[in-house]
């Protein structure tokens, strides 16, 4: 019976203190297949690691494998464990690099508001911990890979060369994400390491200079596409009250589905609307469009909303984005193929709120106040270069369309031979 192909094991670098034998690994010998000790001695552990290395690329055969960004990653907590023979836990270093994190994820973790009350300065959600934390995981999990597991508790920041950092940029860049993430997950990296000079860790500090630092940048961000005056039609034609009521807000008033999902009948009357985010703190009221007022009040006339409630939910009564459910877009895709689109050609709901900005910004007299105020989030220089601009060609018809349609509250929704 053949033997099953198993998987080459790669050999760890591991290190004792008995019989002098210092840096070493174990492994089998391809031919005997008997046990072996490969040593490299009681020398720094810098060099050991170059050694081994250079001695596993011999041993494979090939190079390791590389490491790539990933959803899993080592848990920081369980890591801060020891993890000795007896099984007890193992005091870290204050200067180890474990140790270094750990204290900056427990400061951020301090700054953590209560999502109920309102926003204060220097506080941050429970969304943007939880995405910090990932940050810092997918950080201390390329150390590992490239230092052995532990190796986290042993190093500290003088330990941290320039190549590393400049090998764990170029990898995010390598997997593919945008510049802006790239960008996050690099000033992590330097928290970090300002964290390590605080006189609880030591007052360490880099034997490099960071600015020194060749740097890699991700992928640009993709221009959005605005629909077509075609699609929009399509889209209103082929959705009931409530539906288009959903698209008029999104156009109309820039709402994404997390504001669907919170808006009620009191944030909105025929004059105004007010939706001030909790998650920017940012003011965010304005005028109500008369179609976008026509088509709550057709919505409200054909599905009897709850009046104390959300003003839209889920047929069983849950709000519209709950947990990891997201009716809006799984509405948005049903509603994109029954009208012949695909993702490739038509974008996701959150195209309405970009052609809606298109629409607001290129309005004569919009200020960079007014548009922030549209958008929810703080404008700046690079918010007016994306929207705050006259309309490309291929744009124009769409926009006046749609510009007229919500400052009159008429909206044709045949196309042109349809009426000749």
């Amino acid at each position: 019976m053949p033997k099953r192909d198993r998987k080459k094991r790669v050999p760890k670098l591991l290190y004792t203190d008995n019989r002098g034998i210092g840096w070493y690994v174990s492994y089998r010998d391809p031919v005997s297949n008997s046990p072996k000790k490969h040593r490299f001695g009681m020398i720094p552990e810098n060099d050991a690691r170059i050694q081994y290395h250079a001695w596993i690329v011999g041993h494979l055969g090939a190079e390791p494998p590389e490491w790539k960004p990933g959803r899993k990653t080592s848990p920081l907590p369980e890591a801060a464990r020891g993890n000795g023979k007896d099984g007890k836990q193992v005091a870290l270093s204050p200067r180890c690099l474990l140790s270094v994190a750990l204290g900056y994820l427990q400061q951020e973790q301090t700054r953590v508001r209560d999502e109920s009350l309102p926003r204060a300065r220097g506080t941050i959600s429970p969304a943007v911990f939880k995405d910090l934390r990932k940050h810092v995981h997918l950080f201390m999990d390329f150390l590992n890979s490239e230092y052995g597991q532990g190796a986290l508790k042993r190093m500290i920041l003088a330990d941290l060369k320039i190549t590393d950092v400049e090998q764990y940029n170029k990898a995010l860049v390598d997997a593919g994400y945008s510049s802006s993430r790239v960008s996050k997950r690099m000033q992590i990296v330097k928290k970090i390491i300002d964290r390590a000079g605080r006189p609880e860790h030591g007052h360490q500090t880099l034997a490099w200079n960071w600015d020194s630092r060749q740097r890699y940048h991700g992928r640009p961000t993709k221009q959005k596409r605005l629909p077509t005056l075609k699609q929009i039609k399509r889209l209103l034609d082929a959705s009931q009250p409530r539906e288009q009521a959903l698209i008029w807000m999104g156009i109309g008033l820039g709402f994404g589905p997390q504001d669907l999902s919170v808006i009620r009948q009191h944030h909105i009357d025929q004059d105004s609307y007010d939706l001030r985010r909790g998650k920017t703190g940012v003011e965010r009221y304005g005028d109500t469009p008369p179609m976008v007022w026509k088509a709550i009040q057709a919505y409200i006339e054909a599905g009897n909303p709850p009046t104390t409630g959300p003003l839209f939910t889920t047929r069983n009564g849950y709000p519209l984005v709950h947990g990891r459910t997201n009716s809006i877009n799984l509405w948005w895709n049903k509603l994109r193929k029954e009208i012949g689109e695909i993702s490739q050609t038509l974008e996701g709901f959150y195209v309405l709120r970009h052609l809606g900005a298109t629409e607001f910004g290129s309005r004569s007299g919009t200020s960079i106040g007014e548009m922030r105020r549209w958008l929810g989030h703080a404008a700046s220089s690079q918010i007016a270069d994306v929207y705050m601009k006259p309309v490309a060609p291929e744009n124009r018809d769409v926009i006046e369309w749609v510009r007229e349609a919500l400052l009159t509250g008429k909206a044709d929704l045949k196309a042109k031979s349809d009426r000749a």
